[in-house]
């Protein structure tokens, strides 16, 4: 590949990384105000530019099923694409290289993004209890790796396997962007709101600000400026 291949790669992945960043918060905003025009335009107005990575991980772990669902396949398919990287490697470095072929390094990638799912599930488990998670990643796994090495070298089911662990990035993208369009709980922790003369309003607090809040409501999805005048107190409400 010429230098100037190289950098037109480079360019064009940094575009679609910039783009699907963009998607993402599109979404996003569309999906927690119920898909109306006035109200993502009004949740639009409490996010930063550089607010993206907080979106990622928040709407990950304030939905419980995209938290179980991304935990349960993202360990075990990690842990597969590592190790067939791993394999790769060492065949490589067991016979002679041809002439202008270059030494692959490890994947460092694959073998991070298997450590953060491993904390992920610890963490999730600690938290909540909820030890029946651990059975379904070992599940999972076992299910993941009977295809991609319990299978026939020429299998359909192993060569889709083999596919899915060399193309898991693209693909936990593209999971992402499809759970920015149809998850509904915004990336914030929902709140019960006391109001002064005894109401009580459920609702997730976009902005907390000195003399403000900017609250989007839980289920009618309104998007409410409160005082600090109106707020009595406020109790955060465990999710999942």
């Amino acid at each position: 590949m010429t230098t100037h291949e190289a950098g037109t790669d480079g360019h064009g992945t940094g575009l679609t990384v910039t783009f699907a960043a963009f998607a993402f918060v599109v979404f996003r905003l569309f999906a927690v105000s119920g898909y109306d025009w006035h109200t993502a335009f009004a949740v639009l107005h409490t996010l930063d530019l550089d607010d993206t990575i907080g979106l990622v991980i928040g709407t990950v772990m304030a939905d419980s099923l995209a938290s179980i669902v991304l935990l349960t396949l993202l360990v075990p398919v990690a842990a597969l694409r590592l190790t067939v990287g791993l394999r790769t490697a060492r065949q490589a470095r067991n016979r002679v290289l041809t002439e202008g072929q270059r030494r692959h390094g490890p994947d460092l990638t694959g073998a991070l993004l298997l450590l953060i799912a491993v904390v992920a599930v610890v963490a999730y488990i600690g938290t909540f209890h909820s030890w029946w998670l651990l059975l379904l990643v070992l599940a999972a796994g076992g299910l993941v790796f009977g295809i991609g090495y319990g299978l026939r070298a020429g299998g359909r089911l192993k060569r889709g396997a083999l596919w899915i662990s060399r193309h898991l990035m693209a693909l936990v993208g593209v999971a992402m962007l499809l759970g920015a369009a149809t998850i509904t709980t915004p990336w914030v922790p929902l709140e019960r709101i006391e109001l002064r003369g005894g109401t009580e309003l459920r609702g997730f607090v976009m902005v907390a600000e000195p003399g403000f809040l900017k609250v989007l409501t839980e289920h009618e999805r309104e998007f409410l400026i409160l005082t600090d005048q109106d707020v009595t107190s406020r109790e955060e409400i465990g999710a999942h």
